[in-house]
């Protein structure tokens, strides 16, 4: 008993004396290393800080510019921003940061004190073909749907700050085209989804049909265009889902569409509710499947802003309703 009791009134001495200044060496702590998902996160806020400050400095410092080339580079701005708080933000490890030796130079990155157009949409152009990537590899469904929102955000307004700046578009920056359904459906996607999808594309092609009848001219011509397209990536769908002309087929004869909407708005309307759809399927399919479905969120997006949609930070993400205006 009496060991035990000197053993214990020993260790308590260790102890004060190690709270007077002895202890233990140990390293300081230090920043994790990055996992793939973090790094596929940072990337796009790398990007979109990147945009948002060149274009910043291009409307204050490009000569010649007109108010909607100034509009888009402000819109451009604010998107950024907003891309940047939805990512999660510059990365904090939390850790103290480092004493630099006062030298007088620094390592931390700085805004440009100047840019051009040509500059903010090479880096809109840069940021939209990296995230089309990135929601292919991730293995967040999530994070895969918001950087496809982003893409085709980034994508959409390259094209806006190109067109009212005269800047031509970089060939880095593909334009989705045809039909972009994949032969086999994507992984992950349930019988519901591919259901939904196989009738949405029906319906939207039916309601551009009905409007090329009672159109003429030009008018005629883009709703008759998409009507073909619809219909056709209707029944790709079909075919990916093993569906097509079988009891599961859910395509019908007609649907109902509204009369009292304008073809553009209703066009508009009907683009961007693929547009949604296409989102969330993004975030249903498996790694390495997902990139038709990117392309057919930012080919529904430019659809819909070619019928009159605004440019939209976060198009297919019905949640986010604050939508920025277009420029002009």
């Amino acid at each position: 008993m009496r060991r035990g009791v000197v053993a214990i009134v020993t260790s308590l001495a260790l102890l004060v004396v190690a709270g007077c200044g002895l202890r233990l060496e140990t390293p300081p702590p230090t920043e994790p290393v990055p996992d793939a998902q973090e790094t596929l996160r940072r990337v796009a806020v790398e990007g979109a800080l990147l945009v948002g400050d060149l274009a910043d400095a291009a409307a204050a410092t490009s000569s010649g510019l007109d108010q909607a080339a100034l509009d888009a580079l402000t819109s451009t701005s604010t998107q950024a921003d907003e891309h940047v708080t939805q990512l999660g933000g510059v990365y904090d490890s939390g850790l103290p940061e480092p004493v630099e030796p006062t030298t007088g130079a620094t390592d931390q990155p700085t805004a440009p004190a100047t840019a051009t157009p040509a500059e903010v949409v090479e880096a809109l152009a840069t940021s939209a073909v990296a995230l089309r990537g990135a929601a292919d590899e991730t293995e967040d469904g999530p994070f895969a749907r918001l950087v496809t929102s982003i893409a085709a955000s980034q994508d959409a307004s390259a094209r806006q700050v190109a067109a009212t700046t005269g800047t031509p578009l970089p060939e880095s920056l593909p334009t989705p085209t045809g039909l972009l359904v994949p032969e086999a459906a994507p992984s992950g996607l349930s019988a519901t989804d591919l259901s939904t999808i196989i009738e949405a594309e029906d319906a939207a092609g039916y309601a551009y049909e009905v409007r090329a009848a009672l159109a003429d001219g030009e008018l005629r011509d883009a709703a008759l265009g998409r009507a073909l397209l619809h219909r056709a990536r209707a029944e790709a769908w079909a075919q990916a889902a093993g569906t097509a002309g079988g009891p599961q087929d859910p395509r019908r004869v007609a649907y109902t569409i509204p009369s009292d909407v304008p073809t553009p708005q209703l066009a508009a309307q009907l683009e961007t509710s693929l547009a949604e759809s296409y989102a969330a399927l993004t975030g249903e399919a498996g790694t390495g499947t997902r990139l038709p479905l990117v392309d057919l969120v930012i080919e529904a997006n430019l659809a819909a802003i070619g019928w009159g949609a605004p440019v939209s930070a976060f198009p297919g993400l019905p949640e986010q309703a604050e939508q920025t205006p277009a420029a002009g």
